[in-house]
């Protein structure tokens, strides 16, 4: 496919960089003659330096026999004229960023009928959730769900004293009082598909899926049992702050919210009228003495810096409070945080490319199972793909048992008229069934990707 990206800055670039590696033709625009060099120098890109919004501009990218524009620029009314431009000079699909919260879910449906939009992308919004999730259910490190919200996918790191420790898969399923499938783990930085005779080790990292009960069963059986999150502690009042406190409060949640800027505690007290706002530096050890942060339940580090996020969540981690999640934007960060002891991270340029690259495959796959949702695991090494089997579908009916599945695959969980099949040899795929797999990253486009022909 020919994709045209406008906006070289960090989500822009992800995509780019994703994309690219998927054998599509990638063309970024952008202004900034350090970011396009930036991108030049590192991706098998083409780059432009200029106004995406300018026709001249999306005229020179070839925009007339383009598959898909995707505008990510800061500005969520710019990326919007990219996209209607863009539609004008004949691109098939337009994707646009639209981060303020002025604009609601209602807005969006609204504007994505009235400028022809194909898909509204909110990344802060997107990262709300996920760290909303993340407080449900606080013994994991992370969590993401399948087929409208029927299957959860947790991660957890494998402490000292686990049951499950030294013991192999197979043996420690029999052991469980609760049906949940190990899917996937990685080991001393190794990626392992997991079958019934691995042997958990201390530190793995471990990729979990089931219905949300009986995943609370099997962290009751780990003995990792967790208080209910009341008040959450956040630091930085950005967007993503906002978001979280508004679905946080709709469950009766109370939340405290720490950021240095005097105007901006101003806007925060109009936005989210009940939380208590406070003037003050989150990184400052005296400041989060004072706020009693011994005593949260949960914080959160949302300011727009990676190294005040990590400074303010490891005093937060000493302190010992129950659930600590931090914003990253470097990626390569990442490793170095989690070996600190915090797994809890989010990315929120990452789950914005999780988004589109999903977009991205169904609309390379418009014949056959295409993806319904994409989600990248293990810093990338691994992806988690749920499909709708069609009647395109191979192998329908048909045992596991006697298919052969591509090296590295594994089929997690079948979803069939809202009843959750954790699967077995004797289990099968029928039409209209909801597929969810796990493989190593880069060919998931169809549900036939998973066969070993």
């Amino acid at each position: 496919m020919k994709i045209i990206i406008i906006g070289a800055g960090k989500v822009g670039y992800a995509l780019a960089q994703q994309l690219s590696t998927e054998n599509h033709d990638i063309i970024v625009i952008d202004n900034d003659f350090a970011a396009l060099t930036h991108a030049d120098d590192t991706l098998d890109v083409m780059c432009i330096k200029g106004n995406g919004a300018s026709v001249q501009i999306l005229k020179e990218a070839g925009i007339s026999d383009s598959d898909l524009l995707i505008a990510v620029t800061n500005e969520d009314e710019l990326n919007m004229i990219c996209c209607v431009i863009g539609k004008k000079l004949g691109v098939k699909h337009t994707i646009a960023r639209i981060r303020n919260t002025d604009y609601s879910n209602d807005e969006h449906e609204m504007l994505k009928k009235e400028l022809e939009l194909d898909m509204v992308i909110n990344p802060e919004m997107d990262a709300a959730a996920e760290i909303f999730r993340l407080l449900q259910l606080p013994q994991a490190a992370n969590v993401e769900t399948f087929a409208h919200n029927l299957l959860e996918m947790v991660e957890f790191r494998v402490l000292e004293f686990d049951p499950i420790i030294n013991m192999d898969i197979q043996s420690v399923m029999k052991k469980l009082p609760t049906n949940v499938l190990f899917c996937a783990v990685k080991n001393n930085n190794k990626l392992i598909i997991p079958k019934g005779d691995y042997v958990f080790s201390q530190d793995d990292v471990v990729y979990v899926i089931g219905e949300r009960a009986n995943i609370t069963k099997f962290f009751k059986y780990l003995g990792r049992t967790s208080h209910k999150t009341k008040n959450v502690t956040i630091i930085g009042g950005s967007r993503i702050t906002i978001y979280l406190t508004w679905l946080l409060q709709e469950i009766g949640m109370d939340v405290k919210i720490i950021e240095i800027n005097k105007d901006r505690c101003i806007y925060l007290n109009e936005e989210t009228p009940k939380a208590l706002i406070i003037e003050g530096d989150g990184t400052d050890q005296e400041v989060l003495d004072n706020e009693n942060i011994n005593y949260a339940d949960a914080f959160v580090a949302l300011t727009d810096r990676d190294e005040e996020n990590l400074i303010s969540s490891l005093y937060a981690y000493q302190c010992e409070v129950p659930k600590v999640i931090l914003k990253i934007n470097r990626l390569n960060y990442i490793p170095i945080v989690k070996k600190l002891g915090l797994d809890s991270i989010i990315s929120p340029k990452q789950t914005t490319a999780n988004y589109i690259i999903r977009y991205v495959r169904a609309l390379d796959n418009s014949v056959g199972s295409a993806v319904d949702k994409l989600y990248k695991i293990l810093d990338g090494e691994a992806e988690v793909a749920e499909f709708t089997a069609n009647s395109t579908t191979h192998e329908l009916g048909m045992k596991l048992r006697n298919i052969a599945l591509k090296k590295d695959v594994i089929i997690a969980a079948i979803v069939r008229n809202k009843k959750i099949i954790i699967p077995f040899g004797n289990d099968c795929i029928e039409e209209g069934d909801k597929v969810i797999v796990v493989a190593k990253s880069g060919f998931l486009f169809d549900l036939n990707d998973i066969y070993n022909d």
